[in-house]
Formats: structure tokens, sequence, C-alpha cells
């Protein structure tokens, strides 16, 4: 287990995982994407999240990926690699090959299969046994969408919080009033991110440092504005800019997820490509809706 360690606020974009045509890794364009995003105000990078398609990827193809990540971007980038499986053992395993890769934070969400035996008591003991195990400081993975509906509240979240190896939450529930409540009874040491550039102004409004944003990889420099913005006091423009940036986030996250974003860095990138089976790239009329809405959300303010 490693020593008590705080994780920086920022923007961290979920990074998604290139395929070529026969949906063997394509670690030539992964390493193009991370070099892209380096000098755009990005405080790290996630790896093998839900826009990682994580699932979709064997033991060792997750490996590759975080090596590929390292290489990229040097030796001195944060680097947050998701972990989670279904079981204890698997998912301490997952944080080990990480750590070995070049990972600094292990990325958890909830083992949700057995959902109808998941208590609080059940995901708390998950979450302690990882975090003694692990040699990489853990981030808790709220995300109901990945995890057949279920929800870390407040009460557990804030538990886990007082484990030394513990060290964030990123919530992708939505739910603000959750998310102060967790910032108001969690260490000062421990940080909230919020898990959507859709809710970014309100997350920080209420004490939150800052969020994994998928949009981030298509507009980095727009997301991390909302915070500069917000940090500055300029409130009027991190409203505006936030209600721009709004309706292109949900067509990447909620709407259309990994095949929207990919879609998106195609348009705006020159490479995306198409996620693995069984998911679909977009269809025409989808690509000319996002089209829209990316030119709305990258005109200057």
């Amino acid at each position: 287990m490693s020593e008590s360690v705080i994780l920086p606020g920022g923007i961290y974009p979920p990074v998604p995982t290139f395929f070529v045509e026969n949906e063997d890794l394509d670690l030539p364009t992964y390493r193009q994407h991370i070099r892209k995003l380096a000098h755009t105000g990005i405080a790290g990078y996630v790896l093998l999240g839900s826009n990682g398609e994580s699932v979709h990827l064997s033991v060792d193809e997750r490996v590759q990926v975080i090596e590929a990540a390292r290489e990229a971007s040097g030796q001195d980038t944060l680097l947050i690699a998701g972990c989670g499986e279904q079981s204890t053992r698997a998912t301490i395993v997952n944080c080990r090959n990480a750590q070995r890769a070049g990972a600094n934070f292990a990325l958890v969400l909830p083992p949700s299969y057995f959902k109808g035996r998941m208590s609080d008591p059940a995901l708390v003991a998950h979450y302690r046994a990882i975090a003694d195990a692990s040699p990489l400081p853990v981030v808790i993975y709220n995300m109901p969408a990945s995890a057949a509906g279920l929800d870390l509240n407040a009460a557990t979240i804030c538990t886990l919080s007082d484990h030394p190896n513990i060290v964030a939450v990123k919530d992708s529930a939505g739910d603000i009033a959750k998310l102060a409540e967790i910032v108001a009874q969690t260490p000062p040491d421990f940080a909230v991110f919020a898990g959507s550039a859709g809710y970014l102004l309100p997350a920080l409004a209420v004490g939150a440092r800052g969020a994994v944003a998928a949009l981030a990889n298509i507009l980095p420099r727009q997301v991390c504005q909302v915070q500069e913005f917000f940090e500055r006091g300029q409130l009027a423009e991190a409203r505006q800019l936030q209600g721009r940036l709004s309706p292109a986030n949900t067509a990447v996250t909620s709407t259309w997820s990994v095949p929207g974003l990919k879609a998106a860095l195609e348009m705006t990138a020159g490479y995306g490509g198409r996620p693995r089976l069984p998911l679909q790239p977009l269809g025409e009329a989808e690509r000319k809706r996002l089209a829209e809405l990316l030119e709305v959300a990258s005109r200057p303010l």
C-alpha cells in the first residue's frame, strides 16, 4: 500500500482506446492522442475507464494501453488507470499490473453483477480490501450507468474516505447535493471530482476539485477554461461557457457514448475509428447532429 497522497485538481480526459480495422489495438493513434492533449491545460489522463472501453480489453491489452500512455506522456504526467473488476481479487491484480505498467492511481468501479448482494457493508469491505493490497492510491468510480444502476451513496463514500489509500472519488451520478455532502464530510485531502463536463461548474461551486470529462478529449482548452473562470471569480464567463459546452457534452456521453466520442474525434482531429463490437458507430443523421453541436461548443466567447 502506498503512503497517503493527494490527487491534484483539474481536468482529466478519460481517453478512448483506439482500434484498427480488425479491432486490434491501435497504439500509434493512442500515443498521438495523448500527445495532442499534452499542452492544453489538462491535469493528467484517465485510462481504461468507460470511455476507454476497458470491459472490451484483455488483461494484456490493458497493460499495453497503460505502457503506451506512459511512453507518450513522459514520466511526470499523472495517469489514472481503470482497474475495477467484478471480483475483489481480480481488481487487486489489475491494480498491481497498472502500477508496474506506469500508472499513478487506480480507478475502481464498484462490482455490479451480483447487484442485489452489494450492500453498503459489502461495498465497504470490497474497497477496503483493494485499498489494503493496492500499490496505487485508489480513486472510487461511481457511475451508475456503467454499474447496472448501482449508485454509491454519500455515507459509503465518506466511510471509505477514511482509508489512507482511498484518496478521491469520481462521481458520475450528477447529484450535486450528494457531491456537496461528500465534500463537507470527507477529509480535506480527499478529492471530489465531477464525472462529466456537463455539471462541472455546479460541482466546482460545491467544492469539487475538477472533473473527469469526456468532452476534454475534444475541447480540452474550453473545458479547462470553465474551471479557470471559476477560480478567478469570473462567474458570468464560466456560466456562459458551461452552457455552451453542455449540449455537446451530453452528445458524447449519455446520448451516444463511446461511438459519439470517437465520431467527434474524427470530425475534429481526423482520427477516432470504430468502437469494438458490440458497440456500433454512429449513423449519418447522428453524425450530422453531432457536428452541429460541436460547432456551437467550439465558438469563442
